[in-house]
Order: C-alpha cells, then sequence, then structure tokens
C-alpha cells in the first residue's frame, strides 16, 4: 500500500529552488562580526578527555545556527550527545549562506575530520559529491535523499515520515477542538511539509469526520510575522487549535494563537522546550503537544553506528513510527486539560501507526494526499475509551525497597499517571501470600494484575487460567509460549548480557586481578546474572581470579556485608551484588572499604546510594541494568492502545533496550576512556548478536558451546 521512498530523487531534483527542509531555516540570523559569509569553526568542550584514536566529528549547518530551535539545533544536540558519550573531538561551522556550502564541507576535510554532518536538503548535492571524492570520510545528510545503491558506502541519507507525526497532531486537535474547526499554518509547499499538512488534515477527519479545516502554505519558513497574522485570520474564522509547520514562520503562527488562548501544536521538536522557552514564556500552557521528528536521535545513531562498527551507507535510514523516529511530546502543562480518553486514543493511534494497521492517506514521498490509502473514519466518542484498573502484588518487599519491586511499581505508577488509570497495589509479607493477595485484586474487579518475582509464577498462570477476562502480567516468569492463555504474558530480560557487561567491567578495572559476585538464591535470573558476569570478566581477562556465591535469601542485607568482607579479605577490588536487598548490602559494605562495586537490575547510584549523597557513591563504577519499569510499563501502554500479546513471554535484551548499563556517575573519571570505548563495543556486539555470552538464556546455566573467545583488553 505505501509507496517506496525511491522517487524522491526526482521529485527533489525538481525542488531544489525551493527545500530549505520542514523545519525551516532560523529566524533573522544575525551576522556575526566578521567579514567573511560564513563563521570559522567552533569547537566544542566535552566531558573528559577526547581519544585521537576515535573518530573526529564536524557538523555543518543549514543557513542558521546551532541555537535556532530548528533541525540546525537538533542535529547539533545528537552530535553533541555522542561527542561527549564516547569521547570524541566535535567541531561545528554555522552556514551563512548557501553558496558557501561546498567551502564549509572543505574546511573540516582540509582538517581531517573522519565524520561531517550536514543538515538540510539544499546541501545534499555538495554532501554527495564530497563523499564520492573522499571514501574514507562518513558523510550523515540530514533531511537528505539518497536512493539506496547508487551512492558510495561513506554516506547515508536520514528521512523522516513527516506524515505520521502530522496524522497525530490532526487526530489530537480533532479530539480537543470544541468550535469543530482547526487550522494549520504551513511552510513552503515541499514535501515533508506537504506531508505534515495534509495528514494532519486527514487525521482531524479520522476522528472527527464532519471537522471545518482552514490550511494555507506560505512562501516563507522565517517571517513569523506572516506566521502570526495568518493566525489570526484563522482564529477570526472559528480555529480554536492552531499546528504550525513552518519553522520560525510556524512558530510564529502558534505563539501568536497561544497568546489568544487559542490551543496550539507545534511541530519538529517540542515546542514546549524551545518556542515557549521550557514553559517560561507567555503561551505555553495552550500549547497541547508536538508532532515529532527526532533528528537528534538520528544524528546519535548515526554517530554512534561509526563508533561501534556497524554504520551503513549508500542509502537512507529512514525514521518513522515504527522505530521511535517521529511521535508527539508530552502535553506537559495542558495535561490537565486533555481527558484521558484523548490520551488513551492518542495511544491507539500511535500503535496501529507502529505496527502499519493504520494509514495517513498520504504518499510518503510526493506529500500528497493518496486516496486509496486513506483511513476509514473512526469517529471519537469517550464512552467508547476503556480505561483499565490497574493492579500490582509485589514480591516479598516493598514498593520503596530498591529492587525490581520498587521499578515494577514505578512502571505501573507511569502508565497511570499518564493515561488516568486507577492503581493499587500490596506489598506481600509471605510467599504464602501470594495467591491471597492476587485474589483480592481478582474480588475488587481490576482489569490488569501485575505480579513481581519468579516465586510468583505458579499462582499467577493459575489466577490466569481462571479468569481469561483479565490481564495478567508476570516479571521475572517464564511461560512456554503456546502453552499458557492469551491473557498472560511473563517479563523476560537477558540477565545474562547486563551481567555479561559487567563483569567485563569488573575485569578490565581490577587492579588484584580478583573480582567477586555476591548472588541471590540460586534461581535462574541471578543465575543468568552471575554465570555471564564470570564468563564476561574472563572475556577481557581470561587469567582472572573469580570469587562467588549464592547465598539463602534475597533480604539480609548484613549477610550480604559479611559475604563482601570475606571476599575482600581474599583480595577482591571489585564486587558485584546479584541479589536484592542482600546484593545492595554486599556493594555498599565494599563501597565503605573503598572497593570499586557494581549494582544489579537499575542504578544503584540512583538508589542504594541515594542519587550520589549515601557514602561510598564515589566507589560505584556501574548497574547491570533491567529496565523492569520500562517492561511493566511498555506492556500496560499495550493494553491501552490495544496491542497486548500474551500466551508467552515478552523478552527485553541488549537489542530492544531492555538491557544495558548504567552511567558511571562519580566514578567517570576513574573509568579510562578505553574502558568506556571497549565496554559500548561489547554492548554493541550483544545488540548486533555477534557476541554471545556462553550462558543459557532460560535455565542460566553454562553453555560451553557459546562461550565467546576471549578478546584480553590491551589499553
Amino acid at each position: 500500500m505505501r509507496k517506496t521512498l525511491l522517487t524522491l530523487v526526482a521529485l527533489f531534483t525538481l525542488l531544489v529552488p525551493l527545500l530549505a527542509a520542514c523545519g525551516g531555516q532560523p529566524a533573522a540570523v544575525q551576522p556575526t562580526a566578521t567579514t567573511a559569509p560564513t563563521a570559522a569553526p567552533t569547537a566544542v568542550p566535552t566531558t573528559g578527555t577526547t581519544d585521537s584514536s576515535k573518530p573526529r566529528i564536524a557538523l555543518v549547518t543549514d543557513l542558521g545556527k546551532v541555537n535556532d530551535g530548528t533541525f540546525n539545533e537538533f542535529a547539533h544536540l545528537g552530535a553533541l550527545r555522542a561527542a561527549q558519550e564516547f569521547g570524541l573531538e566535535y567541531k561545528y561551522i554555522e552556514t551563512q549562506a548557501q553558496a558557501d556550502y561546498e567551502k564549509n564541507i572543505q574546511t573540516f576535510v582540509d582538517e581531517g575530520f573522519d565524520v561531517i554532518v550536514t543538515v538540510g536538503f539544499l546541501i545534499a548535492d555538495a554532501t554527495k559529491k564530497f563523499a564520492a571524492e573522499h571514501p574514507d570520510i562518513i558523510f550523515i545528510g540530514v533531511d537528505q535523499f539518497y536512493e539506496p545503491g547508487t551512492v558510495t558506502d561513506n554516506l547515508v541519507g536520514l528521512q523522516f515520515r513527516e506524515d505520521q507525526a502530522g496524522f497525530l497532531a490532526g487526530a489530537l486537535a480533532g479530539m480537543m477542538t470544541q468550535t469543530g474547526t482547526v487550522g494549520v499554518v504551513a511552510g513552503v509547499e515541499i514535501p515533508p511539509v506537504k506531508r505534515f499538512k495534509n495528514a494532519f488534515d486527514n487525521g482531524a477527519r479520522y476522528v472527527k469526520p464532519d471537522i471545518n479545516l482552514l490550511g494555507v502554505y506560505l512562501p516563507t519558513f522565517i517571517d513569523p510575522a506572516l506566521g502570526a497574522s495568518t493566525a489570526q485570520q484563522m482564529i477570526g474564522e472559528g480555529a480554536d487549535v492552531i499546528f504550525g509547520a513552518g519553522g520560525p514562520t510556524g512558530s510564529g503562527a502558534i505563539k501568536e494563537a497561544a497568546a489568544r488562548g487559542v490551543y496550539v501544536i507545534g511541530v519538529d521538536q517540542d515546542e514546549y522546550v524551545t518556542t515557549f522557552a521550557n514553559g517560561t514564556a507567555p503561551g505555553a500552557d495552550r500549547i497541547l503537544s508536538s508532532a515529532i521528528k527526532r533528528v537528534d536521535v538520528a544524528v546519535y545513531d548515526q554517530i554512534k553506528a561509526v563508533v561501534n562498527g556497524t554504520f551503513k551507507g549508500n542509502g537512507i535510514a529512514l525514521y518513522e513510527a515504527a522505530n521511535g523516529g517521529i511521535g508527539y511530546a508530552d502535553y506537559h502543562d495542558t495535561a490537565d486539560d486533555v481527558p484521558n480518553e484523548v490520551k488513551v486514543r492518542m495511544e491507539q493511534i500511535l500503535a496501529a501507526l507502529t505496527n502499519g494497521t493504520l494509514t495517513t492517506g498520504v504518499d510518503p514521498v510526493s506529500g500528497d494526499v493518496d486516496p486509496n490509502t486513506i483511513p476509514e473514519p473512526q469517529p471519537f466518542r469517550p464512552a467508547d475509551v476503556k480505561l483499565p484498573k490497574i493492579a500490582l502484588v509485589t514480591d516479598l518487599g516493598k514498593v520503596n525497597d530498591g529492587t525490581f519491586n520498587e521499578f515494577a511499581h514505578l512502571g505501573a505508577l507511569r502508565a497511570a499517571q499518564e493515561f488516568g488509570l486507577e492503581y493499587k497495589y500490596i506489598e506481600t509479607q509471605a510467599q504464602a501470600d501470594y495467591e491471597k493477595n492476587i485474589q483480592t485484586f481478582v474480588d475488587e474487579g481490576f482489569d490488569v494484575i501485575v505480579t513481581v518475582g519468579f516465586l510468583i509464577a505458579d499462582a499467577t498462570k493459575k489466577f490466569a487460567a481462571e479468569h481469561p477476562d483479565i490481564i495478567f502480567i508476570g516479571v521475572d516468569q517464564f511461560y512456554e509460549p503456546g502453552t499458557v492463555t492469551d491473557n498472560l504474558v511473563g517479563l523476560q530480560f537477558r540477565e545474562d548480557q547486563a551481567g555479561f557487561l559487567a563483569g567485563a567491567l569488573a575485569g578490565m578495572m581490577t587492579q588484584t586481578g580478583t573480582v567477586g559476585v555476591v548472588a541471590g538464591v540460586e534461581i535462574p535470573p541471578v543465575k543468568r546474572f552471575k554465570n555471564a558476569f564470570d564468563n564476561g570478566a574472563r572475556y577481557v581477562k581470561p587469567d582472572i581470579n573469580l570469587l562467588g556465591v549464592y547465598l539463602p535469601t534475597f533480604i539480609d542485607p548484613a549477610l550480604g556485608a559479611s559475604t563482601a568482607q570475606q571476599m575482600i579479605g581474599e583480595g577482591a577490588d571489585v564486587i558485584f551484588g546479584a541479589g536484592g536487598p542482600t546484593g545492595s548490602g554486599a556493594i555498599k559494605e565494599a563501597a565503605a572499604r573503598g572497593v570499586y562495586v557494581i549494582g544489579v537490575d537499575q542504578d544503584e547510584y540512583v538508589t542504594t546510594f541515594a542519587n550520589g549523597t549515601a557514602p561510598g557513591a564515589d566507589r560505584i563504577l556501574s548497574s547491570a541494568i533491567k529496565r523492569v519499569d520500562v517492561a511493566v510499563y511498555d506492556q500496560i501502554k499495550a493494553v491501552v492502545n490495544g496491542t497486548f500479546k500474551g500466551n508467552g513471554i515478552a523478552l527485553y535484551e541488549a537489542a530492544n533496550g531492555g538491557i544495558g548499563y548504567a552511567d558511571y556517575h562519580d566514578t567517570a573519571d576513574d573509568v579510562p576512556d578505553a574502558v568506556k570505548r571497549r565496554m559500548e563495543e561489547i554492548l554493541a556486539a550483544l545488540t548486533t548478536g555477534e557476541l554471545t555470552t556462553g550462558v543459557d538464556p532460560v535455565s542460566g546455566d553454562v553453555d560451553p558451546n557459546t562461550i565467546p573467545e576471549p578478546q584480553p583488553f590491551q589499553p
């Protein structure tokens, strides 16, 4: 149904005189005090030290600056994030005339930069030319299209599905209007802007077929006053929601409309943050949301791919709903104005765009309306939207104990707050109470029950079979796909991948050659952590001395502490705690004795070490992360938007961001850049599947057939 993007080249060639990208050009850029038409390269300071062995990054803006609130700024922010995270040298040039595109790129070629990011469609020809002439330099072009297979392997264009973002904006406007009239103030009539505007119209009609639509294309992206006067006219014609899709021109429209008390919707990035100065500018209480295209994420992703060796050029990288490249921004100050039923319907529409069951009715190449893909209207009626009641039963412990109990609770709480859902929880005091606690919520008529922990799995499975109308979500519970009911899902995590990362970090940071693991009860999730930790440590340091023990409880910090003391006495200078409060007791004790530690499940710098205020916070290297909060939130969100799938497991792993490792925080200066780079490389290899952990992902037992060949760390 959807047309390929491959015909963009021919279409864009016809539009070269007009195109400046949908984000537009900056408003009234003041030239710097120089006789040259373009500013000199600006070096950007980054945290820590840079490494000359890693790629040097440069960026050439479209007309404008790196703080102009357009795609220039967000491309810069993506590059800056990558530079800071990976310790890369980074410079940029702010282009002041289109005639300077080639000269600006040449400047960075002459200075020996390895990666050059160029921003905007109009710089595409220059980018393509330099990429062909310099195959050893990687080029990343924002809002640039290159037909796959027709350019060099060192060049990629970043493309976005503006039609999907526009459709979401239109649906929101259609559900929020009281007058039945909404308007679009758009920029120059080029494909990205047409995708925004035409899809906005289709999205509004999708939820409100009889809506009155006002809209106009304006001949410039850089005239806020023209945008403002156009918005005034639309308001005079009855519009009570205005969507601005034309750079500073569109921003001028929504600022004027908001000042007049009309709801507005921004574009490209979160204009609550930019145009309305993070809520401090007048009118911030009238911006409903923004139609988002994640230029910052796209640029960061591509630079990260260069760093970890997974960059792929010779074509485009498409960012759309399916990969998080487009969406809509937070409601911010209007969150209380937007009914919960509208919030739920927005999530349902986003989910349908993501899985392809809903089309926008707009050609993703030309931006023209495509009658064959206009969806059948589904009028919004608040009474038709069901708001599920959510309940949670903890494992032994509390919702503030710093373990998976707390993070399951935080995920459920986030979903409840975001979608306006009723939410209750019970803190289990004894294993014998599992069934009684679940029964309490069944009797109270809850629609979704989250249960936490491996040991509550049997009770969860039983109740799911008895109550097919209730959805059950089991944290750290495994159910063989196809063997349980459709209303039950177990959330599984690749603790072996997180443990492998922790082990690799310990192996690279030890000075004594001895590291230790204080683990909890010997059940599969804990075995995955411990055995993979050992394999990860050996992967980077084959001759390492490994200490480790399983303890019979998760809730005895004193036992964890005494075990850590013993390991330190045996020479361990890095301790990994993988056993709930027992493991946390171990790393608190070890840190107090000056030993490096690694936390588990969540970022224990934040929890166990009170966000850096507790003693020992300067000794925690990182934590082996499993995103229980995200997983629980995702599953409740799936219930809300109608995409929930049961009868098995939902697996969270490196490939989908379900596991990883936490920030280095106070030890960032202690961890050498070479170690940081190696950690990124290992995570990338786990993500792509090139690296295995040597641990069975179900049982947690060591799997000799998948133990990777050691790659000793050599700074």
